[in-house]
């Protein structure tokens, strides 16, 4: 058999595929919103673990020692959602590689409304450079790790365009409100938060000064929130410890949160293998 009939055998397929699942979807459609809520909110809260999960935050200050902080919903969260939405084709994949970014495209189809969304997230793999010279391209494992990266963000940017704001913002508080709890919780849970971040390498006095406390008893339940998606940031690589809660420096001008994170992670790669597959120098 010929590479060309190969081909057109395998775009048969997929079509043949894809209309059983569009036939499927409409034999069988979803619930209502309420109940598709309320099972998405219960698999987000099954445990505290899978709560804090489903949320992040980047807590920087500018250079005038103003808070910025990204909080949002996580891959864990879309892959949620998506299951309790139902009839929903979601796919991702690596589009192109320029030997200095890669491109990752997410789509989310609903099956149902046929409504199709494709996303897509680039991220540099060249760091170090200054004034287009000098630096290093992330290595073949960094790029892996790199790509999956891009691959995640592509794909829950498509699915939460795909599914209602709306509900996912309703599973998104309710994590958050578990993972918390109200302010009695937080004043039992505080202590633990904190005990977890130290542990990490946190300093407690810096963690006081950022959200401008003198003890851990005055910390809110928005506070913990922060503090808890924090902890997520960490255990994932999108922080290193020693820049959480600093400010911006002179380099991180024009650079984007994406960019950021992905630098950072390419940075703990390279000191963990000690490896650099090129130091260009012009």
């Amino acid at each position: 058999m010929t590479q060309e009939l190969i081909i057109k055998d395998m775009g048969v397929l997929a079509r043949a595929e894809l209309d059983t699942q569009i036939s499927t979807a409409k034999a069988y459609p979803r619930r209502s919103p309420h109940a598709i809520v309320e099972q998405a909110i219960e698999l987000a809260t099954m445990d505290e673990a899978t709560a804090q999960s489903c949320f992040y935050c980047l807590p920087r200050k500018d250079k005038e020692g103003n808070k910025k902080e990204i909080r949002g919903g996580s891959i864990r969260l879309a892959e949620i959602v998506a299951n309790a939405w139902g009839n929903i084709h979601a796919a991702t994949r690596i589009i192109e590689n320029d030997g200095r970014h890669i491109t990752a495209e997410g789509v989310a189809w609903d099956l149902e409304s046929n409504v199709k969304i494709t996303m897509q997230n680039k991220v540099s793999i060249r760091f170090g450079e200054k004034d287009g010279k000098g630096g290093y391209t992330a290595n073949a494992d960094m790029q892996t790790v790199l790509s999956n990266a891009a691959s995640a963000k592509a794909l829950r940017n498509a699915i939460f365009k795909v599914v209602p704001k709306a509900l996912v913002d309703r599973v998104l508080e309710k994590a958050m409100t578990f993972a918390v709890g109200d302010q009695k919780t937080v004043n039992s849970k505080v202590q633990d938060i904190f005990d977890k971040l130290v542990k990490m390498g946190l300093d407690k006095q810096n963690i006081l000064d950022y959200y401008e406390h003198k003890t851990i008893g005055e910390f809110t339940a928005d506070d913990m929130r922060s503090l808890i998606g924090v902890g997520t940031a960490i255990k994932e690589g999108y922080l290193k410890i020693e820049d959480v809660f600093e400010s911006e420096k002179d380099e991180d001008v024009g650079m984007s949160a994406s960019d950021r994170i992905n630098q950072l992670l390419a940075e703990k790669k390279v000191k963990a293998t000690g490896e650099i597959v090129s130091d260009d120098k012009e």
